[in-house]
């Protein structure tokens, strides 16, 4: 508040007073002037106390503008108070309980959602963004079991919110055991966890992880096979541990069977193509391998992916010519064409020439080297 303004005088025995004194907070309120929104619910607080709307509208102004300490000690001070019936303290609960939400004390905000959680009739939308609120808290202070425990209630009320915060709170709580080291602990909880999400492609990868790391090749394999089917997106980063896992029990043939199955439902699945390909490569078929791209690049000529790979491995092989022309085919499927259309002698101005020649860092200017 700025020093040296005269704050207005409300009579808090003039009932129209008060009432105007709201009208003008409101309105300042509206036009984002704060400080004189503040200003009127302050007078008012300070004339008529019984005013809990006033009250709560002004605390909540403190917390908005960040002023915590003020915000927390005017719903301390509220509470304190002998005249409140349950619901008004029911309500300086939840304020308080936001109050230290906002200012980052998340031990005192979640004590304060429980107490208000067990006071509050259990339905309506004001206690399930109360209870989603504190599960969230519980998550974030690793408090799993107590979290767990409140997705129960959430499920009454919002079903799918609940569902999507147990898999979130037992995969973290897997995930912290992992990094604590416990294996054993971790894999309880990934099992858990998979008895009621069978298709969470995280769950899956975790497990296969940790049957690798005891020297479990084969759960491993099947782990990770679970998590592509389930997230065929995660099939890129498992590939290579699927490959790795197969040639240690000397099965790279089931691998090949593996990504030829898939391909055979999803053949416009990139990953597994790729991963084919570079099978074939490693074991010296470096023709069949190009010419898995090359087939695959004739069916969907705009995956990137595809040509970036056959360039990399024309290079490998080196085929400088062929790789050129397969960066010269990914340009095309990147800009459209008009990469290919700037370089060309005497091509008409585009987008991307339409800069000072000054300006572009020597981009197609200077001496070629």
């Amino acid at each position: 508040m700025a020093l040296g303004r005269r704050k207005p005088v409300v009579d808090a025995r003039k009932a129209g007073s008060v009432e105007a004194a709201l009208r003008r907070s409101l309105r300042a309120a509206v036009a984002g002037d704060w400080e004189t929104a503040e200003t009127w619910l302050e007078r008012i607080v300070e004339a008529d106390s019984s005013d809990l709307d006033a009250y709560h509208a002004l605390a909540r102004l403190y917390r908005e503008q960040g002023a915590m300490g003020r915000a927390i000690r005017m719903h301390q001070n509220l509470l304190l108070r002998a005249d409140l019936d349950k619901a008004q303290r029911n309500d300086a609960l939840l304020e308080l309980a936001r109050d230290f939400d906002a200012g980052g004390f998340s031990e005192r905000a979640a004590a304060g959602y429980e107490e208000v959680l067990d006071s509050m009739p259990s339905k309506g939308s004001t206690y399930r963004d109360v209870l989603t609120r504190l599960i969230e808290l519980l998550h974030e202070t690793r408090e799993y079991p107590r979290a767990l425990a409140l997705v129960k209630r959430l499920r009454r009320v919002d079903k799918d919110a609940a569902e999507k915060a147990e898999l979130a709170l037992l995969l973290a709580d897997a995930q912290a055991c992992m990094d604590e080291g416990d294996a054993d602990g971790t894999r309880t909880r990934l099992k858990k966890c998979l008895r009621r999400y069978k298709t969470s492609g995280e769950a899956w990868t975790l497990l296969g992880e940790i049957e690798a790391e005891r020297g479990r090749d084969a759960k491993a394999i099947d782990a990770w096979r679970r998590a592509i089917d389930a997230d065929p997106s995660r099939a890129e980063a498992l590939y290579p541990k699927l490959d790795a896992g197969y040639a240690a029990r000397g099965k790279s043939k089931d691998f090949e069977k593996l990504l030829r199955s898939t391909l055979e439902s999803r053949p416009t699945e990139t990953a597994s193509r790729i991963a084919l390909s570079r099978l074939l490569s490693s074991r010296g078929d470096t023709s069949e391998a190009i010419e898995e791209l090359a087939r695959a690049i004739e069916v969907t000529p705009g995956d990137v992916g595809l040509r970036v790979e056959l360039g990399r491995q024309l290079l490998d092989q080196g085929q400088e010519a062929e790789a050129l022309k397969a960066y010269a085919g990914l340009l095309d499927a990147l800009g459209g064409g008009l990469i290919a259309q700037a370089a060309a002698p005497d091509a008409p101005a585009t987008v991307l020439d339409a800069r000072d020649p000054d300006e572009t860092d020597g981009v197609g200017g200077g001496d070629a080297s």
